[in-house]
């Protein structure tokens, strides 16, 4: 009991050090709240769309509550996410969405308005929704009830198109012809799922290449969405001229190439995308974030296009949000922006844990996901094995041609774009076949990536237009085990010179995975974007519909080669639980797995209130939470109720079940809400050596 007291106690004391702000605490379960389902908004351009405000019930701070402008994906309407929304407007804001232009009851109340068309979050967009935050802040019936000068723009998909606009134009005039011009409202920051910053690198795949979605988009067949005619014509010419350069420069005219004003922008941004999102990978959002000095942060895992849902990873981003908004809209000093930068959930090889809702996933923080300089070089050799050493010459080129069926009549740019039988892969693959070649290394040891694979490639291309897609794989080692996609990109030029050698040096997107001894990692270089498990089959980008030829040169030290961040594995601690609450707080149960060659090994857990910066180091590693009374208390420590198995030995599975259990003193002090729990562990290399290794942090939020 005295302990349990002591605990109390301190929960309140870091509480009440840490908290400066004047955020009101919401009681347990969140304030009730009040909706306003039906208010018209008109534009400078006399478009009427319909908003809808979630806010707490009863009187307001005296600063008001702050502003969220929730953007709902393409396709979708304002009471998207209805959920996300009430449990934000709960925590002590005021939430507001739209109908966005050619969307919900919009679409309808416009039929005769020649703007009732989207345009895919161009500058149209941009300005709408830059009269939506000045509406809120005009609209009389909320003064005092709202502060629109605490502004936070998030959403998901186009929502998060939106939220990456927000971030680059806070604070910057817009001229926008025929609307009004003014000033983009500055906003305190934005939250961007789902969706990368540039429609270049997106749609266009850098410039280079049309996406399989865009072009699905402004296809003949598309009837779910109501486009700009002008826009549309734009975008479709472009495609049938097979020229996305043109397309690029006017998404650069307009204004839609946002990675370099991100990088001049002060607005935190939180960036939340898919590995395998079908629409797009996360590395343009990635290397956009790298280049900017604004506070940033990133959760890449599951969730996105075409993704398996996961509720673990749903709590984790939920949480992830709410303590965005907490630290940049009400002051909490809560850590969030000085975290390592990357949340890296670790992709599950066997797809019966990878797509099961209730698996927890591993998740790795670090500072930076770029290709290390002391990766791992892996040569491209002739007899297509990768191997540690360069290759002694002489080697043979590979060889990648692309040959059209000549019969194969319907497939050209006009077709694939107006039929959909000619956008099926299985025609395209008949009309075109799939050509590849395919290089392999066997994984002597267990290791795990967490970084960008970078390739080298040194091409002589033998038409001036041709593509390439890299796939990096791994099959494990046991039977029956699946080949699964770890990372790609294509590359595309449109300008080589035949016969002239290029050489072309690839970052491919981060990924976060364990990969176990005598797995087999292939590299794959083909004609087609063609996706691979744990993606649908399908083509990521649309062909080019012509024959051409690509040698790849193995050569010896001027050859091709793959840079592989691999490093020993660490142990990982995963939670059932994302979210304490503080009125009945249930038993947070924790489990500790090791790794393979961990088994049995001692262990010691710990838990604290003020975070995971900066480390404990322990022996030769540093354990990421921050000391303070109650990690000084709990480390290593068995005392019931409270703290169970924080001291051990891994089972023979090299896995261990750890609880803190907090029922005994139930109810919590509501002023704990927002705070968390950050749970680490360290597991020895042994029987008490003198060397062992950190687990990654866990948090549970308070609520």
């Amino acid at each position: 009991m005295q302990l349990a007291s002591l605990l109390v106690v301190g929960m309140v004391v870091v509480h009440a050090a840490a908290q400066s702000c004047t955020r009101p605490e919401p009681p347990a379960g969140g304030f009730a709240t009040q909706i306003e389902l039906l208010v018209p908004v008109v534009y400078s351009d006399g478009y009427q769309t319909f908003g809808s405000m979630i806010r707490p019930q009863g009187t307001a701070p005296a600063c008001g509550w702050p502003l969220v402008v929730h953007v709902h994906p393409l396709g979708q309407s304002r009471g998207f996410d209805l959920g996300l929304q009430s449990l934000l407007a709960g925590q002590g804001y005021a939430v507001w969405s739209y109908d966005v232009r050619g969307h919900g009851q919009a679409l309808a109340a416009n039929g005769q308005h020649p703007g009732n068309g989207t345009t895919l979050w161009g500058p149209v967009e941009r300005a709408d929704l830059a009269e939506q935050i000045l509406f809120v802040a005009g609209h009389t019936a909320w003064t005092g009830e709202i502060d629109a000068a605490r502004v936070a723009v998030m959403g998901n998909s186009q929502g998060g198109g939106h939220a990456w606009n927000a971030a680059a134009w806070s604070g910057l005039p817009l001229q926008v012809p025929g609307r009004t011009v003014t000033m983009f409202p500055p906003v305190r920051c934005a939250i961007a799922n789902e969706l990368v910053p540039d429609a270049i690198a997106d749609w266009l795949r850098g410039g280079q290449l049309f996406s399989s979605w865009f072009v699905e988009a402004i296809s003949v067949s598309n009837q779910a969405v109501a486009f700009d005619p002008t826009f549309l014509q734009a975008c479709r010419t472009a495609f049938l001229n097979q020229d996305p350069s043109a397309l690029a420069t006017l998404f650069t005219s307009e204004g839609r190439e946002l990675a370099p004003m991100l990088a001049q922008s002060t607005v935190p941004v939180l960036c939340n995308h898919a590995w395998f999102d079908t629409v797009s990978a996360p590395l343009a959002s990635i290397t956009a974030l790298e280049n900017a000095t604004a506070p940033h942060r990133a959760v890449l895992g599951t969730l996105g296009h075409g993704t398996a849902d996961n509720t673990g990873e749903r709590q984790l981003r939920n949480n992830q949000m709410l303590r965005w908004l907490n630290r940049f809209l009400w002051a909490v000093p809560n850590d969030v922006d000085i975290e390592p930068r990357w949340v890296l959930a670790e992709l599950p090889l066997p797809a019966l844990l990878r797509d099961d809702p209730q698996h927890r996933w591993n998740h790795d923080f670090t500072g930076a996901v770029t290709t290390p300089a002391g990766s791992d070089r892996l040569w491209l050799h002739d007899d297509a094995a990768l191997r540690d050493l360069a290759p002694v010459a002489p080697q043979l080129d590979a060889m990648i041609q692309q040959t059209v069926d000549p019969l194969a009549t319907t497939f050209n740019a006009a077709d694939y774009l107006n039929q959909a039988v000619a956008r099926d892969v299985n025609a395209v693959l008949a009309a075109c076949p799939l050509q590849e070649r395919v290089w392999s290394y066997v994984l002597p040891t267990d290791a795990e990536l967490g970084a960008s694979p970078g390739l080298h490639l040194q091409l002589v291309p033998q038409q001036a237009r041709w593509m390439l897609t890299a796939l990096l794989t791994v099959q494990p080692a046991e039977p029956g085990a699946a080949e699964v996609l770890l990372s790609s990109r294509s590359l595309a030029r449109s300008d080589s010179v035949a016969g002239v050698a290029e050489t072309h040096d690839l970052r491919l997107p981060p990924i976060a995975a364990r990969l176990p001894a005598g797995a087999v990692l292939r590299l794959r270089l083909r004609n087609l974007s063609l996706r691979a498990e744990p993606m649908p089959v399908s083509l990521d980008t649309a062909p080019m519909f012509h024959d051409f030829r690509v040698d790849i040169v193995h050569g010896d030290t001027t050859g091709s080669w793959l840079d592989l961040p691999l490093q020993p594995q660490a142990p990982r601690l995963v939670t059932e639980n994302a979210v304490l609450e503080l009125a009945a707080p249930a038993p947070v149960v924790l489990r500790l797995r090791g790794g393979a060659g961990r088994e049995t090994f001692p262990y010691f857990a710990t838990v604290g209130l003020s975070g995971m910066q900066p480390g404990i180091t322990y022996l030769n590693d540093i354990v990421p939470v921050e000391a303070d009374w109650l990690v000084i208390a709990s480390a290593g420590s068995n005392e019931a109720p409270i703290y169970g198995n924080f001291l051990g030995h891994l089972d023979a599975q090299a896995e261990a079940v750890i609880t803190f259990d907090l029922s005994s003193i139930a109810p919590l002090p509501q002023v704990l809400n927002g705070l968390q729990f950050t749970f680490a562990a360290f597991v020895w290399d042994g029987p008490w050596a003198p060397t062992g290794a950190a687990s990654n942090p866990c948090d549970v939020m308070l609520r």
